[in-house]
């Protein structure tokens, strides 16, 4: 029986207002650079793509995976084929920019698929690679309160689809894997690796059906192990 449900955050719960690049060149403006968004938004999805995940750690990291994100700006400048002087200062803008309010939105969906959750006393958790910024976003969105517990990458050491971070969520829960529905869009990180780790998946979907019958799919495993009791 499923008793918890766990979100990714990116891409599942919460997306960005605008392209990073277009947030980079807007922070690049408060150190007197005029840089294209177009041209850093081209460069970022590059450097994401081939900038290698932070080392795996037996516990938390002691930098929050600050330096991972600084080497991805670092990269994303580079890529653009922009020098900015004052680089650490921006960078630390720029950080501290993915933390604040009206850079994040939730998906349309999620309001209503939370409320409903708890209408069905399902205990609601996040497994997410990021760092701890993601409680300000969160707070800041106003569903903090709505998770039993935030599960993040770089306090747990490691970074779905790696098992430890999966059952992390187990050992908080103190439930049983099986008993776990991981929900997200990733179908390496969030999907396979839930289910490597023992726990259910249901994927996320896409635009026009985000998190599309959920809701209805616990609903009816409910009532099926009631009508078998």
């Amino acid at each position: 029986m499923i008793r918890v449900v766990t979100f990714d955050a990116a891409g599942t719960l919460i997306r960005l207002v605008r392209p990073p690049g277009q947030t980079y060149a807007e922070t690049a403006r408060l150190f007197g650079y005029n840089l294209d968004p177009v041209r850093v938004q081209d460069a970022f999805g590059i450097a994401w793509k081939s900038l290698p995940p932070p080392p795996d750690c037996p516990g938390p990291l002691p930098d929050d995976d600050r330096d991972w994100w600084r080497a991805l700006v670092a990269k994303t400048i580079e890529l653009a084929r922009y020098e900015i002087d004052r680089f650490d200062d921006y960078f630390k803008e720029v950080y501290e920019t993915f933390a604040r309010s009206g850079v994040w939105e939730l998906f349309p969906s999620v309001p209503l698929v939370l409320t409903e959750l708890n209408r069905l006393d399902i205990r609601l958790g996040v497994i997410s690679n990021f760092d701890r910024r993601l409680y300000d976003v969160l707070l800041h969105l106003g569903v903090r309160d709505a998770f039993e517990h935030v599960i993040i990458s770089s306090e747990v050491g490691v970074r779905k689809p790696a098992a430890r971070i999966f059952w992390e969520a187990t050992r908080r829960f103190g439930v049983g894997p099986h008993e776990i529905l991981h929900v997200g869009d990733d179908p390496e990180c969030d999907l396979r690796g839930a289910l490597s780790a023992g726990l259910q998946a249901f994927p996320a979907g896409s635009e026009t059906t985000h998190l599309a019958g959920l809701v209805s799919g616990l609903s009816l495993h409910r009532s099926q192990i009631s009508e078998n009791l």
